[in-house]
């Protein structure tokens, strides 16, 4: 469907037959009534409005551009589809003139180089008058071997080997052409057009067209190529002309051609070209006296030869002024007028809604300066146009414009944060819409600069956009709604404008629905949100609560209970949300309260403790059924270290009891270790349902199953529960598995197996020793040797246990010494605590009674020990050696090494 031609006289809101002084009154109220100062609610459509108003009155008061228009309009009305041209004998066509396509009066037929576009002078803002009409010049060169045959040329334009450049009457110079194969198999797209030569006299297909008569528009011409019958010349918005088939009809596509004489095109010239010359030749920002306007000898020549009236009265200039207030400011009671300075004409062209195009245009005519004295307002919508223009991959050079103006602007956006400026001039709620669109420059494959910079500035638009919504009144005022605070939170930086948010957002909870509420509460504590997380807690404890008593009851369905479990987990407002959960345990399911719970007991202070204790109690009377292996093992290790939830601990043993046999055996193992630190709550009958699981499962078999930590674990747990069949079974497999048994594992159960069979375990600690300081194949495994190999306290805490095996045999006696022998090269390497063990030990018949004791004192006292090879190279500077490691026997330096220390600190000096 083709987009209809404007109506300008609709526009205006008169008739067509309207006389001048009505068009006149009609242009100075709608300018008034839509200028966007007193349209800032909806200042995008004003702006919009005052753009159509100000070209339908250049149009309507300009004889020849009203006079072109009001035959394009008849021309639209009579259009009723892909008519049928006729043939038309040669018709009269100006020697020298411009082409426009019909339904586009604004818009000529341009030559750039070998490029033909279809342009409009916004289309062009970096071309001035002269240049942009003089690549508009044409001409029709007439050939005799068919009938009205010819090739349209660019005058002025020179081919290669020309002389001079193409004139009307003369051969040369530039056709447009089209590649026929292409026209012919692009279908409904065709080809494009491009200038090409064409010598005077040579065949050439791709040049010569056969000119027909307009069907629905006198005067205008079509074009068909003389080589291939039914394509023809068409213009496709927004700018391209190519050559199409007739028979296959797009949307938009224009045939017809109206020619306009060369000889008018300074009639095509606007008033505002004809004052900026005046304005220019004084100071920028100077005033100039309207009557020094009125007299001036240009504007009265364009006025009289141009518009064809008298020059204007001070109150139709009034009306133009306010029409173009982005480019001039005008005093109506001093009668006086300036022409804006270039950083106000350019704020004031991009904050008025512009076009990608006419963004890049205007970035790439203006100086740094300019750009970083514009407002937030001016380069948010800026950069806002850019970012919802597509790529166009076919223009590369339109890309790399594109790109480099993104890059300049959001540099200015950054000197503009830079400044400190806290006011702005366009609404805070379009400065967020803004921050949301900038993230999408450059589309999914940006630039390296772009992508970093269009980061920073998301972030500053976002704070913007915050601080913008306080000046106004706050979030409401601004229009802000619970939503909108999703979208701040997902925008860069919400760490450095979350106290002005959980401030200002307090009011947009009010009255809204919970879901709403719990969405902006997991926002917040994904983006780390702390105190806007705070603020919805708040409001969603509020919500629960409805506003009762803090003793009184609330009902608790499942989705209120897992809400309070949420405001638990973000960590806020937890005495608030203690005292709502206790409300709610009397009618909350079981599972869900003790999810609750568990969250709730996980963070809360001392502060809670009598809240907590009390669902405890409460979820303790209505029993774990229902429970998985894993609440209940979260629910076994909370109430294990933290005497508030012991409650818990029976019906818990009870439950687990009867699924033990569906647990795995790592989360079996910790469920009875954790339940051994609270045995002494348990009833006899769930002691013995709890021994009776366990030896059920952990059979001599299964315990061959488990892995070494698991065993090392059970057999604390037996020991710890009392049960002692369990316990023998449990250090006979670890026994059996000696020596294959890891360090420090085996190190654990060292006090159980000491009491079982002291003389085998002894026996099998420098096997397991050995095998934990074998070479490694490569680093990897080094790395795990290392982490499994006991270090130098704990080689002291097994010497320690070691030495308290009553009977003193041969055997411990040589294991003693091989402890020994193992510790000396790392005494560097204990910790005070370690070291002080290891003092008392060389005064006990352990240590103390090997052979290696002397040493041992000496390192301790002295630190005069085999020392490992370091890294550093011989000339290091002695400030940059290793910190000396304390050797005195209480964990300090010795006072031989704090003198050297002093030394090595006087020297750096």
């Amino acid at each position: 469907m083709r987009k209809p031609l404007p109506d300008y006289y609709a526009a205006l809101e008169i008739h067509e037959d309207s006389d001048e002084l009505t068009i006149k009154k009609a242009y100075r109220r709608l300018v008034l009534q839509w200028h966007p100062d007193r349209n800032p609610s909806d200042r995008e459509a004003a702006e919009e409005k005052i753009r159509l108003l100000n070209i339908a009155y250049e149009t309507v008061t300009n004889p020849l551009k009203r006079e072109t228009y009001d035959l394009q309009r008849a021309a639209s009305k009579k259009r009723k589809g892909p008519l049928k041209p006729r043939s038309a004998p040669r018709v009269g066509v100006p020697k020298e003139f411009m082409m426009q396509p019909v339904g586009h009066p604004e818009s000529f037929v341009r030559s750039l180089g070998r490029r033909v576009v279809v342009h409009s002078r916004g289309d062009a803002p970096d071309a001035n008058f002269q240049s942009f009409f003089l690549g508009s010049k044409f001409a029709l060169w007439w050939l005799p071997e068919v009938n009205n045959m010819c090739r349209i040329r660019s005058l002025g334009s020179k081919a290669r080997g020309d002389k001079r450049a193409a004139a009307a009457g003369r051969a040369g110079g530039l056709n447009m052409a089209f590649d026929p194969h292409k026209a012919k198999t692009a279908g409904a797209a065709g080809g494009e057009v491009r200038m090409a030569p064409a010598n005077k006299g040579q065949k050439a297909d791709s040049v010569n067209f056969v000119t027909k008569a307009s069907p629905i528009c006198e005067g205008a011409l079509r074009f068909e190529s003389a080589s291939q019958r039914g394509q023809y010349l068409a213009f496709i918005p927004p700018s391209h002309l190519r050559v199409v088939p007739f028979l296959e009809e797009t949307e938009d596509r224009v045939l017809d051609f109206l020619f306009v004489d060369f000889a008018s095109m300074f009639k095509f010239i606007t008033l505002q070209e004809v004052l900026e010359p005046i304005f220019s030749s004084e100071a920028p920002g100077t005033w100039i006296e309207l009557s020094k306007l009125q007299d001036d000898e240009a504007v009265k020549s364009h006025f009289k030869e141009v518009m064809g009236k008298e020059v204007w009265d001070a109150e139709d200039f009034q009306a133009y002024f306010e029409g173009h207030w982005a480019t001039f400011e005008y005093k109506p009671q001093e009668k006086v007028a300036r022409l804006r300075p270039r950083h106000e004409r350019l704020a004031k062209r991009l904050r008025a809604t512009p076009k990608a195009e006419e963004v890049v245009a205007a970035v790439s005519q203006s100086a740094e300066g300019d750009l970083q004295n514009l407002p937030i307002g001016a380069l948010a919508r800026a950069l806002t146009a850019l970012a919802k223009a597509s790529e166009d991959a076919a223009h590369a050079q339109t890309a790399d414009e594109s790109t480099a103006a993104q890059i300049r602007l959001l540099a200015a956006l950054r000197a503009v944060k830079l400044k400190g400026e806290e006011s702005t001039d366009i609404p805070a709620f379009e400065l967020l819409h803004s921050a949301e669109k900038v993230q999408e420059l450059g589309g999914d494959n940006p630039d390296d600069t772009v992508l970093v910079q269009r980061t920073a500035a998301a972030r500053i638009l976002a704070s913007k956009a915050a601080h913008a919504a306080n000046k106004e009144g706050g979030m409401i005022e601004a229009g802000f709604t619970l939503p909108d605070v999703l979208r701040f939170l997902l925008l860069p930086g919400t760490a450095g404008r979350d106290m002005l948010l959980a401030t200002a957002c307090v009011p947009l909870f009010e009255g809204r629905r919970l879901p709403e509420q719990r969405e902006v509460l997991r926002t917040a504590k994904e983006r780390n949100s702390t105190n806007l997380a705070a603020a919805a807690g708040t409001a969603v404890l509020k919500t629960l609560s409805r506003g009762g008593g803090p003793t009184d009851h609330v009902a608790a369905t499942d989705d209120h209970v897992e809400t309070v479990k949420e405001v638990a987990q973000c960590g806020v407002r937890l005495p608030a949300a203690a005292a709502l959960l206790r409300r709610m345990a009397a009618t909350a399911k079981p599972l869900k309260l003790a999810e609750a719970l568990m969250s709730l007991a996980q963070r809360c202070g001392p502060g809670q403790a009598e809240d907590l204790q009390a669902i405890a109690e409460t979820l303790a009377s209505k029993g774990f059924g229902d429970f998985s292996p894993e609440l209940l093992l979260e629910i076994v290790l909370a109430s294990s270290k933290n005497e508030v939830l012991e409650a818990l601990v029976l019906p818990a043993a009870s439950a687990a009891a009867n699924i033990l046999s569906k647990w795995s055996f790592e989360d079996m193992v910790k469920l009875l270790l954790a339940l051994a630190r609270r045995k002494s709550l348990f009833s006899p009958e769930v002691a013995a349902a709890l021994r009776g699981a366990a030896e059920k499962c952990l059979t001599a078999e299964q315990l061959q199953l488990l892995c070494p930590h698991d065993l090392a674990g059970m057999a604390l747990a037996a020991l710890g529960h009392g049960w002692v069949e369990l316990q023998e079974a449990t250090s006979q497999e670890l026994l059996r598995r000696l020596p294959h048994f890891p360090a420090k594992d085996l190190l654990t159960v060292t006090p159980v197996l000491l009491q079982a069979q002291p003389s085998k375990l002894i026996g099998a600690w420098p096997k397991v020793l050995s095998a934990s300081e074998q070479p490694a194949k490569d680093a990897k495994a080094a790395a795990k040797a290392k982490s499994e190999a006991l270090s130098a306290d704990q080689l002291v805490q097994l010497a320690r246990l070691t030495s308290q095996v009553p009977e003193t045999t041969a055997k411990r006696d040589a294991f003693l010494e091989d402890l020994a022998e193992r510790l000396l090269p790392k005494v560097h390497e204990l910790s005070a605590a370690g070291r002080a063990r290891l003092s008392a030990e060389l005064k006990s018949q352990g240590l103390g009674a090997t052979a290696k004791k002397v040493a041992l004192q000496k390192s301790l006292s002295a630190g005069v020990i085999q020392q490992p090879p370091t890294s550093q190279s011989e000339g290091q500077p002695a400030s940059q050696k290793r910190a000396l490691t304390p050797t005195g026997p209480t964990g300090q330096l010795s006072k031989k090494q704090r003198g050297t220390q002093f030394r090595n600190k006087k020297r750096t000096r």
